[in-house]
């Protein structure tokens, strides 16, 4: 399977996880392509494409438990000869129930400190064609600030390496934390959260006149299950407090894709 992929300006990195999905599954499933995943007996291979050739360098390999499936990309570049990468990994058959509405409606409390996503960075190097896949650093050994989905950056560092990295991380559907992640300090990591508030991916609007990366506005929806109302929440991108927010017309469902726009404003 292949959700996502990530680029530098030299390279696409497409990654081919070992899932796929059996259509004679699916067949006995109402054709419904999550309930009929199916694991194979091989390795993650990734894969270069050269922007500018077509050509594609292959023969990266990991056989880490950890990249069975990773859904999103966060950000790709280049560094000292390797191309590098961060993924929000997954169990590989995390979805398959996901949406189950009655797992949805009565799921209990856990007591999880994290959520279901591990964020993992991924390093090729390009003469050995070794792959290493290591964790993000977490100097506060707060487990929850290293399992974000929906990951985000600031868009002006996308192919270049970025320090900060924001995200969404729903722990037993009914527990929605809004992450701030350091990569180069991380003992500076942030957290939004309101009991019965239900964020979805965030954006990241640059500040036209910023002087440092996380200079811009964190946008995102929520529904306050309280009020039973959608609101546009605006973070603060630097030190992740609300700036404002406002209650929409129309309640909003839970949204996983989406983008910031500014020719449309």
């Amino acid at each position: 399977l292949v959700h996502m992929f990530s680029n530098t300006p030299t390279y696409a990195v497409i990654v081919l996880y070992p899932v796929s999905v059996s259509l004679l599954q699916m067949a006995s499933n109402n054709f419904h392509p999550l309930q009929a995943l199916t694991k194979l007996d091989t390795n993650t291979k990734i894969y270069l494409i050269n922007l500018s050739t077509g050509e594609v360098i292959y023969g990266f390999e990991t056989s880490d438990p950890s990249m069975v499936f990773a859904a999103h990309h966060m950000n790709a570049w280049e560094e000292e000869g390797d191309v590098v990468f961060d993924v929000s990994t997954a169990p590989w058959d995390a979805m398959e129930t996901f949406f189950d509405i009655d797992k949805m409606l009565n799921h209990p409390d856990t007591g999880a400190d994290r959520a279901g996503s591990l964020m993992r960075r991924v390093r090729l190097n390009l003469a050995t064609k070794a792959v290493d896949v290591s964790d993000w650093p977490n100097d506060l050994g707060i487990p929850l600030h290293n399992s974000i989905d929906f990951p985000m950056i600031n868009p002006l560092y996308t192919g270049y390496k970025n320090r900060y990295a924001y995200g969404w991380a729903g722990v037993d559907y009914f527990k929605q934390h809004l992450v701030k992640k350091d990569l180069e300090t991380s003992s500076e990591d942030k957290t939004w959260f309101r009991p019965s508030h239900y964020p979805g991916e965030v954006f990241f609007i640059p500040n036209p006149d910023a002087t440092t990366e996380d200079d811009g506005i964190i946008l995102t929806v929520v529904f306050d299950g309280t009020l039973e109302r959608s609101y546009l929440l605006l973070l603060d991108g630097r030190s992740f407090t609300v700036l404002n927010y406002a209650f929409l017309p129309h309640r909003v469902p839970f949204s996983f894709h989406g983008n910031w726009f500014p020719e449309l404003y």
